[in-house]
């Protein structure tokens, strides 16, 4: 089984390294050389830049941006979709990755704070991971490296991770169509979200503590 896991990680290795070289790296913070990349490769290069948005999450890129490319890119609402797509895609490769193969190591190298993470998720973790989610800081590679590591069922990971990925997906979406399509009401629809997403998640932290603080 080591063996396995051992493979299994020089391949995954072996393949981020292999796409290293390839222009997507250097352009996806490009929006209009993305613009282009689509009207050139049509439905499979939007495949491709479903799977790229996918690895880049996966690698620890930020989500913000490729919501805010795609958005430009596509508009708005596919924009935001598939965005959406990529970093579920994303969520559920590095928890599965972590679930079967990096529990030791994520102990070993992050110990407290996985151990916390442990702790916080142990009770209700579909609130705790969707107000991990709303947060506007924090790791969301750790997030699912850190779910998968835990034992967080699968259920309530996807389902907190998807809607707790909505508001700052759709504002960045939202955000980057209405630069490309200087749409002023957009960027003022995306700014909006935004608040409501921080009082939203204020609301579930404020009623986590108070909980917890009843439980102790």
């Amino acid at each position: 089984m080591k063996v396995v896991k051992v493979l299994v990680l020089i391949a995954l290795m072996i393949g981020i390294y292999a796409e290293s070289n390839s222009d997507l790296w250097q352009h996806i913070s490009d929006q209009n050389w993305i613009a282009a990349y689509i009207t050139d490769n049509g439905m499979s290069g939007t495949l491709i830049l479903v799977l790229f948005g996918a690895l880049f999450t996966g690698c620890g890129g930020p989500r913000q941006l490729i919501a805010f490319t795609f958005g430009f890119a596509f508009g708005w609402f596919t924009g935001f979709l598939l965005c959406l797509l990529s970093t579920i895609l994303s969520a559920m490769g590095c928890y599965w990755l972590a679930h079967l193969m990096l529990k030791s190591a994520l102990n070993r190298y992050f110990g407290h704070r996985y151990q916390r993470f442990q702790l916080f998720v142990r009770k209700q973790p579909f609130i705790k991971v969707l107000i991990v989610r709303l947060f506007p800081v924090g790791s969301n590679l750790l997030t699912n490296l850190f779910s998968g590591a835990a034992g967080v069922p699968v259920k309530p990971f996807v389902t907190a991770s998807l809607l707790g990925y909505i508001p700052q997906t759709l504002i960045f979406a939202l955000a980057g169509s209405g630069l490309g399509g200087a749409h002023q009401y957009q960027l003022v629809a995306s700014l909006f979200l935004g608040m409501i997403s921080l009082l939203l998640t204020h609301y579930l932290y404020q009623r986590y503590k108070k909980n917890h603080s009843a439980v102790v």
